[in-house]
């Protein structure tokens, strides 16, 4: 007892966070958090740790006993309420039938907030358009570039968004010098100071060494979903999609980002991909969860268009 000896936890059943600096009097950088731990801040120490299931990034200073069960307590779903195609209820502004099916949707970003100053941008198809013009406005940033397809990389040509902003995208559908029609997006770029914390603690975790597959949906989809991040988180799991992975939780934690993202018909394919992976692996657990998704996206009757608020 006069020592305190760090340890690493290499086993939780049910994790709900992780610690992922020094700083605790007895558990270690890494270590997994379960229903029942408790952190103790050395005096004049910052413990950092990521809650799974309320999406936070915590930052403990002062010296005391902190249950983990408390400070990671999940949000309850009633409270939160995003437009979502499954919770429709939710939204507010609802076109009529029809009404937006021949516009040019903007996919990406994804969500409404960046940390990328040079985002790719993309939308769908609209029948019969020869051409698209991309508008970008950002304070003093403001350009435009006709696009062929349906996908535009930042281009290098062009100023960088500006930190701390409020940044609007136009999408038009052109028939050879005529408009058919237009859709906006607003997103919004973090300062660079909430950035810079953000960067930070991802490489934390990657100095962690963690199996990448579980550092995406776990670690890295808190880190970017604590600050609602969907642009970021999704590309994260894409990457370990097209790497190969055949891990059942990063299917279907893409998927549910996927829905966030107004992305129902994406979302679907990812959950079935779960389905199929865990039913092969036996992985009971994902098996259940991935056909609640499932179950819940076929019976909402998916909107024609609905805005989620900007």
């Amino acid at each position: 007892m006069g020592q305190n000896q760090q340890l690493t936890k290499p086993h939780c059943i049910e994790p709900i966070g992780r610690i992922i600096s020094a700083g605790d009097r007895y558990l270690g950088s890494g270590s997994l958090l379960c229903p029942g731990d408790k952190i103790y801040p050395k005096e004049g120490a910052t413990v950092e740790l990521l809650c799974y299931s309320s999406k936070k990034y915590l930052e403990l200073e002062q010296a005391g006993v902190f249950d983990v069960q408390n400070i990671c307590k999940a949000v309850e779903v009633s409270s939160v309420r995003r437009c979502t195609p499954i919770n429709r209820q939710s939204c507010p502004n609802r076109k009529g039938p029809g009404e937006d099916e021949n516009t040019p949707r903007i996919i990406q970003p994804y969500g409404q907030i960046l940390i990328d100053n040079r985002p790719l941008i993309s939308w769908s198809a609209v029948q019969g358009a020869t051409s698209y013009s991309v508008q970008v406005k950002n304070g003093d940033v403001r350009w435009e570039k006709e696009v062929k397809g349906t996908t535009l990389a930042y281009p290098e040509d062009k100023p960088e968004l500006v930190y701390g902003t409020a940044i609007k995208i136009v999408v038009i559908a052109n028939k050879g010098i005529d408009p058919i029609s237009a859709e906006t997006l607003v997103v919004h770029l973090l300062r660079e100071k909430q950035i810079r914390e953000i960067n930070q603690a991802v490489e934390q975790i990657k100095k962690l060494g963690l199996p990448p597959d579980q550092a995406a949906y776990l670690d890295l989809d808190t880190i970017y979903m604590s600050k609602r991040i969907l642009n970021t988180t999704i590309e994260t799991l894409e990457a370990r999609v097209a790497a190969g992975s055949l891990n059942p939780t990063v299917y279907r934690t893409l998927g549910d980002r996927y829905i966030e993202a107004w992305l129902p018909k994406k979302a679907k394919s990812a959950y079935t991909k779960a389905l199929q992976l865990a039913r092969f692996q036996k992985n009971s657990e994902e098996v259940v969860l991935a056909q609640e998704r499932l179950r819940s996206l076929n019976q909402s009757q998916l909107p024609t268009r609905i805005n989620p608020a900007q």
